[in-house]
């Protein structure tokens, strides 16, 4: 069942797709839309990402509303304005603007951007835009956002890059701002590199309080903390391994303790990447092995790419649920084909929950 293991060129180029979805890698409430909100109970979930590099529109489409179909309970795109990997002529979607062009194409699976590049936009822009889609979508927008990480795409289009405290210091700056514009009425905010001074703010979106927080990266001293103090979730990379997935969570749960926060994130989210679906022997072990000889591959992220069996690629995502994970984020390959998504879904999806009891 699934795709045959592609030939070397070709397993190269897709890996190269995929990890230009995966190299980057405020309080908990109760979401109007409770029937849709992940935080409504500890039920493990499911999420397609499809990355736009290369991309035609009606294939996301279709891939979007086939998750819808088939019960998956979120759906994401990732947030660059090129092609990380490859030909950067190749298609890539502005993120936002297609988001809520997608909210029009569905009606329940949750939405969103994993993870949006802090670097990219004024927070109390992005606020406006998350607003306006969560109305779009009558109050399925989830809110994922980062530090940014790729340093050629904010070069080639003037974006201000920095160091990477100077990214983590402006992101939990971003999160001030998000925090206060649904959280305050005409809020003034004076940080180090955003401001506020007595801002309006309307529409508010569906959701009440706010749209969901997702934080996303691995920064234990810098990015992780943000989780515990103003976001809703975190997001884990593929590179994390189940060790550290586990270390950070209890990470989040120590600081909000330590700052006396009792309504703790609850969403703990991992992004895996879907290379192929085939019962060929040997086709996972050859694929990561592939990967790890690609120059801009590094090593973690290899080790841990989907490839092989049903039975072989729930026991890869296993560990991560026993773990914490309680939102497994799959991202598939452009054109995203029904078979694969299919195959996924009734082969690996219930395989995966059948695993995620601790071993007796």
């Amino acid at each position: 069942m699934g795709k045959r293991l592609p030939n070397g060129k070709r397993t190269a180029t897709l890996t190269l797709v995929l990890l230009a979805t995966v190299g980057c890698a405020q309080r908990a409430h109760h979401y109007s839309n409770s029937t849709a909100n992940p935080q409504a109970n500890h039920e493990l979930r499911f999420g397609l990402m499809t990355p736009t590099d290369g991309a035609r529109y009606e294939d996301i489409v279709r891939a979007w509303r086939e998750a819808e179909t088939l019960g998956w309970d979120s759906a994401w795109l990732n947030d660059h304005f090129m092609p990380v990997f490859g030909d950067p002529d190749r298609n890539q979607y502005e993120a936002w603007t297609l988001l809520a062009a997608l909210a029009t194409q569905t009606e329940r699976i949750r939405i969103g951007v994993l993870v949006t590049g802090n670097t990219y936009r004024n927070p109390a822009l992005l606020a406006k835009m998350a607003a306006t889609v969560d109305e779009i979508s009558r109050g399925r927008l989830d809110l994922g956002i980062g530090a940014g990480w790729y340093r050629k795409e904010h070069f080639a289009y003037g974006f201000h890059f920095g160091t990477e405290r100077e990214r983590a210091e402006r992101l939990a700056e971003a999160l001030q701002v998000l925090n206060l514009l649904w959280g305050e009425k005409h809020p003034t905010f004076r940080g180090k590199y955003y401001t506020l001074y007595q801002a309006p703010f309307a529409p508010r979106g569906v959701q009440s309080p706010r749209v969901p927080i997702i934080v996303g990266g691995q920064g234990k001293k810098r990015i992780v903390p943000l989780v515990a103090r103003y976001a809703d979730g975190w997001n884990a990379p593929v590179q994390t391994d189940a060790k550290g997935f586990a270390e950070r969570v209890e990470l989040i749960r120590r600081e909000c303790q330590r700052i006396g926060r009792h309504d703790c994130p609850k969403r703990f989210s991992k992004m895996f990447a879907l290379v192929t679906i085939s019962r060929v022997p040997l086709v996972g072990p050859a694929v990561r092995t592939g990967a790890r000889l690609l120059p801009q591959v590094d090593a973690a992220t290899a080790w841990h790419l989907l490839a092989g069996s049903p039975a072989d690629i729930a026991e890869q995502i296993a560990p991560f649920v026993r773990a914490g994970c309680n939102e497994v984020i799959v991202s598939f390959l452009p054109p995203f084909d029904s078979e694969t998504i299919r195959a996924f879904t009734t082969e690996v999806i219930p395989r995966v929950r059948a695993l995620q009891a601790p071993p007796t």
